[in-house]
């Protein structure tokens, strides 16, 4: 039983006896929490059915290359297409058929983890070339149906993730096949597009939520810091900035401002904003969830430091550092606002990585970093001071109103 558990229900047993709940009441809030809690609990059967569904699939792609040689193209096919459709119908029948619906679904996730290694197979087969992504791309887009059909977490978090490696993978294909390739190229698209991609999810966060589809809504939620705020954790750092001349500077020199060779630089960046743009319009248009404002914001944020990394790379650290520590603590006040007590935690780990990261970068040479630190500091706990004044002054007022 959850301490957290049994802290509400001694303060259940409180408000009873105070008078203020009745016993059957209290019976019935009980009960709920717990139905609630075990839904929430990890299930050991349906971690151990999917790591047997991972192991399945990967015996199966593996027989399969072994007596790769020995087969001929029909064989091959009936063989990999039999196999990923049988898995599937397995999981089908166990899941909606059946009374085993977590076996059921890691038969299902075997079968979408199996399709990458059709995929691969029958291009093998017909001696088909094409870009590496272009593989993945096909992996996940197909895998999507399935998902919202089963409406598996497990294949949710799959499909995420086979979507998040093709972004990667795409940019850094894309990247190699660029003239004048570039380290800050790389060092400007990743984390950017992983902040695109946070204000995606965000209006995927909301378009799921209050549907069918809520549980996908918990998936989609928790990448959500952590690809946000790589952008400004990364392009804080002073060094790959320094002494990096600006679009204007370079355009009087030259003679030629050429900004569309400046913004094709970052076009992945674009395409990516471009795609959570339309997102974020399609959710705001069905409901003012507050994840469609924060997308909004994230949006904003990109833009803003990709501009910086093109036309103002001197600026791009100190607004960077800005819009870590000012995340952060956005981070926080929302996670006061929606009770999330895992925000508020991803608030804190994010500012004290800041604080790290500029302790470390500013320690050795420069004296300015102490007078930002101390500066830092005391607008800190002039803040919270604020906050606590204010918490205060509510809890005096909720007393005077008591009878």
């Amino acid at each position: 039983m959850s301490k957290r558990l049994e802290a509400l229900e001694r303060a259940l047993a409180e408000l009873e006896a105070e008078g203020r709940l009745s016993g059957e009441q209290r019976e019935l809030v009980v009960q709920r929490l717990r139905e609630v809690w075990n839904a929430r609990r990890v299930d050991f059967a349906s971690v151990v059915a999917a790591f047997g569904g991972v192991l399945v699939a990967a015996g199966l792609l593996y027989l399969v290359g072994y007596n790769w040689e020995a087969l001929g193209k029909l064989a091959k096919l009936v063989l990999v297409f039999g196999v990923w459709l049988g898995l599937h119908f397995a999981g089908w029948r166990l899941a909606e058929r059946g009374e085993y619906p977590r076996l059921g679904r890691a038969f299902t996730l075997a079968g979408v983890l199996a399709f990458g290694g059709a995929l691969g197979l029958v291009a093998q087969i017909y001696n088909l070339s094409s870009h590496y992504p272009n593989a993945v791309l096909l992996w996940w887009t197909l895998s999507i149906p399935i998902a919202l059909v089963t409406r598996s977490r497990a294949v949710l978090v799959a499909v995420l993730a086979l979507a998040l490696l093709w972004t990667a993978w795409h940019a850094g294909v894309w990247l190699d096949d660029q003239p004048n390739d570039r380290d800050r190229d790389w060092l400007a698209n990743f984390p950017l597009l992983g902040a695109a991609w946070a204000a995606l999810l965000c209006a995927l966060v909301a378009l799921c939520e209050r549907t069918s589809y809520a549980d996908f809504a918990e998936v989609l939620r928790k990448p959500i810091v952590p690809l946000a705020a790589a952008a400004p954790f990364v392009l804080a750092f002073h060094e790959p900035w320094h002494g990096q001349p600006s679009w204007w500077s370079q355009a009087s020199e030259a003679g030629d401002p050429a900004l569309s060779e400046h913004l094709e630089r970052l076009k992945p960046v674009w395409v990516a904003c471009s795609v959570a743009a339309l997102a974020l319009g399609a959710a705001s248009a069905r409901t003012r969830a507050p994840h469609v404002r924060i997308g909004f914001g994230l949006l904003v944020a990109t833009v803003l430091l990709a501009l910086l990394t093109l036309l103002a790379p001197s600026w791009l650290p100190l607004v960077a550092n800005i819009a870590l520590f000012g995340g952060a603590l956005v981070a926080i006040a929302l996670a006061t606002r929606l009770s999330r007590a895992s925000l508020a935690s991803s608030g804190v780990l994010l500012f004290l990585a800041g604080v790290v990261a500029r302790y470390f970068e500013y320690l050795w040479d420069k004296l300015e970093g102490a007078y930002a630190f101390l500066s830092t500091g005391a607008l800190l706990l002039g803040v919270a001071w604020v906050f606590e004044q204010r918490r205060r002054s509510t809890r005096a007022r909720a007393q005077e109103s008591k009878p």
